[in-house]
């Protein structure tokens, strides 16, 4: 429900669209959200019944949208930004941010084909960066050199050989069959439960580069109400369940895996702030968001 241009909500008695009446009706939106926000809906409104995974992806703040809009308007159709918050209506499972650096150092020790993905240098020299206490210290010299590791191993991810993703990715997926009791587990999922997500994952989109990102991306599981608030340029997937979503008014996306559409990993490495963490900063419950009618404000 919205007035973005690409596919604005429809009046069901006469078929008009909610961008016209509310272009028409100024009242509609009131004066301080028209001045604000002009003849539009600053909002759009969502209910998604993710059945399949959906894209790896994330969205462009307000001055990348400007400048994506002007350089492809094809792909990003809008110069807006697009930060979104879900809320679960039923059980809901996802991928959110990037995970705390010990963790992914963990699995580039323990799971095989994820190092050759990477490459033996690229693994080594990214646990070598983020050990001991660097991985979660809080000086501004060692957040940096976090950062441009973590940005060196997703690039590699990211812009692995087709060949490669396709040998690793049968690696992987062995792995995960033969041996789910030996899979690592980390961020308070089981080895075998994370197994189960790289096979369902693979019989959705088989050797994509997306089964790698279970290794990077924290794993986020929401029970009904329960809700999590996604930043610009922080990358994210929804991986099945059905939600509520609220979101600016746009429909710029920049995706990298689990997508027959358009990829853009250049934009997508260069966008993401490499911010490393536990999900649980952008998971909440409902009932802190909502007080009686009002939605508290979320930045």
């Amino acid at each position: 429900m919205g007035t973005h241009p690409s596919n604005p909500s429809l009046e069901l008695s006469t078929g008009r669209a909610l961008l016209t009446l509310v272009q028409t009706n100024q009242s509609l939106l009131s004066t301080s959200v028209h001045d604000t926000y002009g003849p539009n809906l600053p909002f759009l409104f969502k209910v998604l019944s993710i059945r399949k995974a959906l894209s790896i992806q994330a969205h462009p703040d307000k001055k990348l949208a400007e400048r994506l809009h002007k350089e492809d308007s094809k792909n990003y159709p809008d110069d807006n930004h697009k930060p979104e918050m879900a809320i679960a209506i039923t059980e809901f499972d996802g991928f959110c941010g990037f995970r705390p650096l010990a963790e992914i150092a963990e699995f580039l020790k323990k799971v095989e084909s994820f190092r050759k993905l990477v490459g033996e240098d690229a693994a080594r020299a990214f646990v070598e960066a983020v050990e001991g206490a660097k991985a979660t210290s809080q000086k501004e010299e060692d957040i940096k050199g976090n950062k441009a590791a973590l940005r060196a191993l997703y690039e590699k991810i990211m812009t692995a050989s087709e060949e490669t993703i396709s040998s690793c990715s049968a690696e992987l997926v062995s792995f995960a069959k033969s041996h789910p009791d030996s899979f690592p587990s980390a961020g308070g999922v089981s080895g075998k439960d994370l197994a189960n997500l790289v096979l369902r994952l693979n019989s959705q989109f088989p050797s994509d580069i997306g089964l790698f990102n279970t290794f990077v991306l924290n794993y986020v599981r929401l029970h009904p109400s329960e809700a999590m608030f996604l930043r610009a340029n922080e990358p994210h997937a929804y991986l099945s369940g059905d939600i509520m979503e609220c979101m600016a008014s746009s429909d710029n996306v920049v995706r990298a895996g689990f997508t027959p559409k358009f990829k853009d990993v250049k934009n997508l490495i260069d966008m993401l702030t490499y911010t490393y963490s536990s999900p649980e900063e952008q998971k909440n419950d409902s009932n802190f968001l909502w007080k009686g009618n009002k939605v508290l404000h979320v930045v």
